[in-house]
């Protein structure tokens, strides 16, 4: 129980990390225009396929911006 608490405080200090530097890097501002977009649509399938293209757009900035790869 302790080894799997440890794993998740680790993780998510992880994700917020990466999430504080993409924010800076521009992405996550793209990725509220972007939902803001998606959320324009007129259907349900609509909108969850435009929200998770935005998902994988702000995958790829993070990883242009942070990785550098």
């Amino acid at each position: 129980m302790r080894k799997g608490f440890l794993s998740l405080l680790v993780l998510t200090g992880l994700m917020l990390l990466v999430d504080a530097r993409a924010a800076r890097a521009g992405c996550v501002m793209d990725l509220w225009t972007c939902y803001h977009r998606a959320a324009r649509y007129d259907t349900w399938w609509e909108r969850t396929f435009a929200g998770i293209d935005c998902e994988l757009d702000f995958t790829e900035c993070t990883r242009r911006k942070i990785g550098g790869w």
